[in-house]
């Protein structure tokens, strides 16, 4: 089962955001703030489709961990093994345990990109709600706080837009963890 793709409502609700915003007299101080709403809400549709993709991604690794685990406990019945010294004696069970040592890894790593993505989506969206708060009342707004309110958005997007442009990770960050250890999860796992 696919997971479930969000990025066209996301768009949806970008284009529905953007109508719904006051209406208002004409100025600098709007059309800027309206601007930032637009970036942030294309940003955000980037940000939705690289969860998806993670998401998808992370499945897949984890389909792929259940059928190795499912090798491994058939191999490990077939040749009566039991214990590490013996599995790791075993090549198809040694490579699968290899394996599922480098997929735990990348999905961790997914882990965190996903909740990265998350996070900054989030945080896009109180700004979205933020600007719209701030375009109710920009005739009482100064200057100075409008000018505050953008600065703030240019720092978040300055920190997020690069994320979105890198893969969703890198395969030279993963960490893994011992085979013994993958041995035994599989072994406790499995039963």
């Amino acid at each position: 089962m696919k997971p479930l793709v969000f990025g066209k409502s996301i768009f949806v609700i970008a284009i529905l955001s953007l109508f719904s915003l006051p209406a208002l007299s004409g100025g600098l101080k709007t059309n800027a703030l309206e601007h930032k709403i637009n970036e942030i809400s294309i940003l955000r549709v980037t940000i939705i489709d690289k969860i998806d993709k993670a998401v998808e991604m992370r499945h897949q690794l984890e389909q792929q961990l259940a059928e190795l685990r499912m090798e491994i406990r058939s191999e490990q019945i077939g040749a009566d093994i039991s214990s590490y010294t013996a599995a790791h004696q075993n090549l198809r069970i040694r490579n699968n345990l290899s394996l599922i040592q480098t997929l735990q890894a990348y999905i961790t790593l997914l882990n965190e990109r996903i909740d990265y993505f998350q996070n900054s989506n989030e945080r896009l969206r109180f700004l979205i709600d933020q600007i719209n708060d701030d375009l109710a009342i920009i005739d009482i707004l100064k200057d100075m706080d409008i000018n505050n309110l953008i600065d703030h958005i240019n720092v978040v997007l300055d920190e997020i837009i690069p994320e979105t442009q890198k893969q969703i990770f890198n395969a030279a960050h993963i960490r893994v963890q011992s085979i013994e250890y993958i041995w035994e999860m599989a072994c406790l796992k499995s039963d």
